[in-house]
């Protein structure tokens, strides 16, 4: 019994620490993918950290409920894996220990997590889309306390467009006004331009406050067109903002299914009908499913490992994606079978756990009874005549190792490659199943939402890349060096003479290789892939119905834009690659000012327009009307253009990843707003650190993986994939002090690169050569 009792937690001890490695690094990359959703909030100046925390923290339950399944498979199948790799098993098994005897401590830590993920479904969970909630009310509310930010037309204020120029947020004081108001019903458009004002917030409403104000009012609907343009001097008026609506918003007691408990949630089931009791109750038992989803995968990733009993890691994390896969489009499939009406939702929740059973007891009672399927046996059959094949012929690797110095560099670089392809493939394959748990409800009940998800899905396949890159070459650097060391590769070749930073060198050149792509899929395809990924998944969520983005305003030095996009919204991915010559703008106003801004000289009107590398030309009937001292006269004029030293359009592309870093420095050109000039100017100078990214990361978390014992390496990698969790921390600390403007954007993105380069130089001048 004591005997057994070692075996078991020899066997514990042996997978734990990758699952705890595996359950971090998934957490983590998840994060970020949520984070992302709520940038307005987290890379927002005025937002204050309270908040920013506590939506921090909102985050983590939902995260770490999900990644703890996944983590439990990986981390049983790795571990065991290595196992079986040093023939501990075979030893063990030498010993009278059976299977079942291997597999119950896998059970009982299984049963542990499935314990842990039930209390955080139940309770974290619910808490946590509550809080998550609050916080996004909270932070629109503080953003609405001073709803005038210089350079950013602001729409805030119900039935206004609002712009200032230029001033300064701390007194809230404004140069270079300019007001916007529409009636859709009458036409009737006026204009207010002041050289100074500002706005005083008191309780739900702000008081607008101009100086020298100059009003213009004219009916765009009225062929006559008749304006009237006066000075009104000091103005001031009340503005209805949505605070009240948000503030009676987070005051209500009405919550969404996801805040809901699971009696709470089943009550709600009860009380409703149709859609909205399907998606309840599919939602009670994805719950369930996920809470017993780690004991499921700690049986189904030991079955996998006893059953298979050759091959090394590789084999064993491409085992654990294709198992990952395999059970969540069995989920996916149960659920939208239910939401069909094809299968009730209970059958819907028993699917993915009775294949799952059965794969486990096939696993284990086929494979101990020796009977082997005529499917497996003709697969091997095949891979035993595909090896035989290719020792027959000449190896195509032979040009790799001539234009290397030889077979170890060659060797090195294969075995970095193949790390870095499987753990992008197993992190993406997560990525993916996490963004498809999160869309599935939006995409589940309308038509043709399965293509829209997947055409979704294929075009964030670039911005997962690139989020996933730089972990996948840790650990792929980690993973090859740290398997040579217990091996005695890098003993050998050290005793050969071969220095340890030679050996290095190959890494050193992939990683180079590997940032000169990841740059150039960011410059090149990436830019245009978000666009359109962005715009899928907000039709997505509006459940099929293509949402207008409605008018857009763009401001440079002389002249204010307004225009819609014309066409639909699968031709408006065409429309947004200005450089074309197809008229992408309709419903066209451009305000021109002169005396730095301050007065309004010309108001042209088209129907449509096209930028044309250095101008805009106005292609449909337009009229200009010119303001003199004292008199307005109108005339049609035919085809107008208007010249502008850059393209004044890229502003409609608001986000940086939609940008390439020239169209990101020309952005940052036209920008009035300091704090969105701050942002872009951050996000270029990470576009530009993109080429040596991996080689840093190769830098520092290299020599952790070189030590010439094969003892403690667990540990060793343990303060790897710290330090690497360290850089990123520091780097987003740093990258908020750039956002805030206590650091340029320059020092705020480099100084942790550098400091992390040091730190590298200085561990590799410690390691034994």
């Amino acid at each position: 019994m004591r005997f057994g009792w070692k075996i078991a937690f020899y066997i514990t001890r042996a997978v734990v620490p990758y699952f705890l490695f595996s359950w971090l690094l998934l957490s983590v990359i998840l994060f970020v993918q949520q984070a992302s959703r709520f940038s307005d909030i987290f890379f927002t100046a005025n937002i204050p950290a309270s908040l920013v925390w506590q939506l921090t923290a909102a985050l983590i339950p939902n995260v770490i409920a999900f990644t703890c399944p996944m983590a439990a498979l990986v981390g049983v199948i790795i571990g065991m894996t290595k196992m079986q790799g040093d023939s501990e098993l075979v030893a063990i098994r030498a010993a009278g220990v059976g299977n079942i005897a291997i597999t119950a401590p896998m059970a009982v830590l299984g049963v542990t997590l499935s314990v842990f993920a039930f209390l955080i479904n139940v309770y974290g969970v619910p808490i946590a889309a509550s809080a998550v909630r609050s916080v996004a009310m909270r932070a629109a509310i503080v953003k609405l306390e001073s709803p005038i930010e210089p350079g950013v037309f602001n729409t805030e204020v119900a039935g206004y467009t609002i712009y200032v120029k230029d001033g300064d947020i701390d007194t809230g004081r404004w140069k270079n006004i300019f007001i916007h108001a529409e009636d859709p019903k009458s036409g009737l458009v006026r204009l207010i331009t002041s050289s100074n004002g500002r706005i005083d917030s008191t309780g739900e409403q702000s008081e607008l406050v101009l100086e020298n104000a100059v009003s213009t009012t004219f009916n765009a609907t009225d062929q006559k067109e008749r304006f009237v343009s006066e000075k009104i001097g000091e103005f001031r008026f009340a503005i209805k903002t949505r605070r009240g609506e948000l503030i009676e918003k987070l005051g209500s007691t009405d919550i969404t299914p996801e805040e809901l408990g699971l009696g709470q949630l089943s009550r709600y089931a009860d009380s409703k009908d149709g859609r909205e009791r399907t998606e309840a109750e599919i939602l009670w038992q994805r719950r369930i499913l996920l809470s017993i989803t780690p004991l499921i995968f700690s049986l189904l990733g030991t079955g996998l490992v006893l059953r298979f009993n050759r091959g090394g890691r590789g084999f064993g994390i491409l085992m654990a994606l294709v198992s990952l896969v395999g059970f969540y489009l069995v989920a996916f499939a149960a659920e939208q079978l239910a939401r069909t009406g094809r299968i009730s939702v209970i059958a819907a929740g028993i699917l993915p756990i009775g294949a799952s059973i059965a794969a486990i007891i096939w696993f284990n009672l086929v494979s101990t009874s020796g009977s082997v399927t005529s499917i497996e046996a003709r697969a091997r059959e095949i891979f035993t005549r595909f090896r035989r094949g290719r020792e027959g012929k000449p190896q195509r690797s032979n040009l790799l190792v001539d234009v290397t110095t030889g077979l170890r560099d060659l060797d090195l670089i294969l075995n970095l490659l193949r790390y870095y392809a499987l753990t992008l493939l197993f992190l993406a394959a997560v990525f993916i199943i996490f963004t498809a748990f999160e869309l599935w409800r939006f995409a589940g009940t309308m038509d043709g939402g399965l293509g829209l998800l997947v055409r979704y899905l294929i075009y964030l396949l670039p911005f997962i890349y690139l989020q996933l890159a730089p972990s996948a070459a840790m650990i792929a650097v980690l993973a090859t060096y740290v398997i040579k060391s217990r091996q005695n590769e890098i003993v050998t070749w050290t005793a050969a003479g071969q220095s340890v930073y030679r050996l290095l060198f190959p890494a050193f050149l992939l990683m180079l290789v590997i940032g000169g792509v990841n740059l150039a899929l960011q410059e090149y395809i990436a830019p245009q892939a978000n666009l359109v990924q962005d715009q899928i998944r907000n039709q997505l969520r509006s459940r099929g119905v293509a949402r207008s983005a409605g008018k857009y305003w763009v401001a440079n030095d002389r002249r204010i834009y307004s225009f819609t996009l014309s066409g639909s919204a699968s031709d408006n991915e065409k429309q947004l690659n200005y450089g074309s010559t197809i008229p992408a703008l309709s419903d066209v106003t451009v305000y021109e000012f002169v005396d730095k801004g301050e007065r309004l000289q010309t108001l042209y009107r088209s129907s449509s327009a096209v930028w044309d590398e250095k101008s805009l030309r106005l292609t449909g009937e337009t009229r200009r009307t010119d303001f003199g001292d004292g008199s307005v006269s109108t005339a049609t004029v035919g085809e107008t253009v208007l010249e502008e030293s850059s393209n004044p359009l890229l502003e409609i592309r608001k986000k940086p990843s939609q940008l390439s870093s020239a169209e990101t420095r020309s952005q940052i050109a036209n920008l009035e707003s300091d704090i969105e000039r701050r942002s872009f100017a951050v996000a270029l100078e990470k576009k530009y650190s993109t080429l040596l990214l991996p080689f840093i990361i190769c830098l520092f978390t290299a020599p952790f993986a070189l030590s010439l014992s094969r003892k403690g390496k667990v540990i060793t990698v343990g303060y790897a994939v710290g330090l690497w969790l360290l850089f990123m921390g520091i780097t987003a600390l740093f990258e908020q002090f750039g956002l805030s403007g206590s650091l340029s954007p320059e020092l705020a993105v480099w100084s942790p690169i550098m400091l992390f380069t040091l730190l590298g130089i200085y561990l590799l001048s410690k390691v034994r050569t």
